[in-house]
C-alpha cells in the first residue's frame, strides 16, 4: 500500500478505536471494510485480527470488576471459540458474499423487531434457548469476516443489560474468540509478512486511541448509550449490504 493508502487505514482504525472504547463494540466494522477495499477481505479479517484481541483484552481490563456478575458468560464465550475455529477454518473456503449477505440479513431482522416491539427485550424461551445458537454463530462469524460485534450487540441488548454489564460482556466474547480465531490462523499459515506488518501496526493506533474512546464512554447516559448501539448495528448491516450488491 502507499503512504496515502496507510494514512487512510490509520485513520479507520483511528475512528474504530474511539467507537469501540465507547460502546465496546466497532473496531472491525470500522476498519475491516476500509482495509479491504485496499487489499481484500481475507487479508483485512486477519490483519484486524491481532488488534482486535488488543483493544477486548484492554476493555475487559477497565470493566474487570462487572466480570463477577456476568452470568452465563463463561459457556456463552466457550461456544463463541468453538464457532471462531470453524469460522476461521472456513475463512479461505467460504463466499464472502453469501457470509455477509447472512449476517447482514439476522441483523437487519433484528432491527426490525427492536424498533416494532412495544419492549424490545427477548422472552424469556428465547434466552432459556436461544444463548447457545447465537453463542457459536457469533463465533463463526467472528472467525471467517472478523466481525462478530453486532450479533454479539443485538443479543445483549435485547437482554436490557446495564452499560457496563454490555461493554464486559461483549469484549470478554470478543478477547476469548479472538484469541481462538488467532490460534486458527497461525495454525492454518495465513500470516504473511503483510499481514504481520499490517497487524502490528494497527495494534499500536488502537492501543494509543482507544483509551481516549473509554474517556467518552464513561459519560454516555444510558438512553444515549443505547441509541449509539442501535446506531452502529444499523451502520454495519447497511455496509455489509453495500459489499454484497
Amino acid at each position: 500500500m502507499s503512504v496515502y493508502e496507510l494514512l487512510i487505514v490509520a485513520m479507520a482504525v483511528v475512528l474504530g478505536s474511539l467507537v469501540k472504547g465507547t460502546t465496546g463494540l466497532g473496531l472491525p466494522l470500522t476498519a475491516v471494510p476500509v482495509i479491504a477495499f485496499f487489499v481484500g477481505v481475507q487479508d483485512a479479517v486477519v490483519i484486524m485480527a491481532a488488534p482486535t484481541a488488543v483493544s477486548n483484552a484492554m476493555l475487559v481490563r477497565e470493566h474487570r470488576r462487572e466480570l463477577r456478575s456476568a452470568e452465563g458468560l463463561i459457556m456463552f464465550a466457550g461456544l463463541g471459540s468453538i464457532g471462531a475455529f470453524a469460522g476461521a477454518w472456513l475463512l479461505p473456503r467460504i463466499n464472502d458474499r453469501l457470509l455477509l449477505l447472512l449476517l447482514a440479513l439476522v441483523l437487519a431482522s433484528f432491527l426490525v423487531w427492536k424498533f416494532s416491539a412495544a419492549e424490545p427485550r427477548w422472552s424469556p424461551n428465547v434466552q432459556k434457548w436461544g444463548k447457545a445458537p447465537v453463542a457459536f454463530t457469533c463465533g463463526v462469524a467472528q472467525g471467517a469476516t472478523g466481525i462478530s460485534g453486532p450479533l454479539v450487540a443485538a443479543w445483549f441488548q435485547g437482554l436490557g443489560v446495564s452499560r457496563e454489564r454490555f461493554v464486559v460482556s461483549n469484549t470478554a466474547i470478543f478477547l476469548l474468540a479472538g484469541i481462538t480465531q488467532l490460534v486458527t490462523l497461525t495454525a492454518t499459515n495465513q500470516w504473511s509478512n503483510q499481514r504481520v506488518v499490517g497487524a502490528v501496526l494497527a495494534a499500536v493506533v488502537v492501543a494509543v486511541a482507544l483509551p481516549f474512546g473509554i474517556r467518552i464512554g464513561r459519560k454516555i447516559d444510558a438512553a444515549r448509550f443505547d441509541m449509539a448501539v442501535s446506531t452502529i448495528i444499523t451502520a454495519c448491516t447497511i455496509s455489509l449490504l453495500i459489499r454484497v450488491f
